[in-house]
């Protein structure tokens, strides 16, 4: 089982089990293990998911297992974002995917400078900046306060 593909996993075997209406003791039952590890299978962060017992489970369920062996770096599955992340759904594996499109990326600094700058005079523009004091106008505030609580 390929890591991207774990999480999917956990997350089919739950949405199926709860679509049949089984607990996860009735699956365990049914499919003569034991509840924990019907709760590991669904774990997102379990590994160790065997090809014949995800088959047991899926016969109990009316499902079938796919077996799909892909090259690592077949990048026809990124053409649509929401189809999976490449990422694989970890933290630690965002944050290595991050840093890899980082250092692929050519950063021109120049650019980003005219867009900050473009978005600070945009900001003045509208009055958002410079940043009021939240003190400004607080005899006002204390007196419409003062006038409200002596109604």
């Amino acid at each position: 089982m390929g890591e991207r593909k774990v999480g999917s996993i956990s997350i089919q075997l739950v949405s199926l089990r709860k679509r049949a209406g089984l607990s996860q003791k009735e699956l365990a039952k049914r499919v003569g293990t034991s509840q924990q590890q019907i709760s590991r299978l669904e774990s997102p962060s379990y590994k160790g998911h065997s090809l014949s017992m995800l088959r047991r489970v899926a016969e109990v369920l009316g499902a079938a297992v796919h077996v799909e062996i892909q090259e690592k770096n077949d990048r026809s599955r990124w053409l649509v974002a929401e189809d999976r992340p490449s990422y694989g759904g970890k933290k630690n594996d965002l944050i290595e995917f991050e840093i890899n499109l980082l250092r692929k990326e050519k950063n021109d600094y120049g650019r980003n400078l005219r867009i900050v700058d473009a978005l600070y005079r945009e900001a003045v523009a509208l009055g958002a900046l410079p940043l009021r004091n939240p003190l400004d106008g607080i005899e006002v505030d204390l007196r419409i306060a003062k006038v409200i609580n002596s109604v």
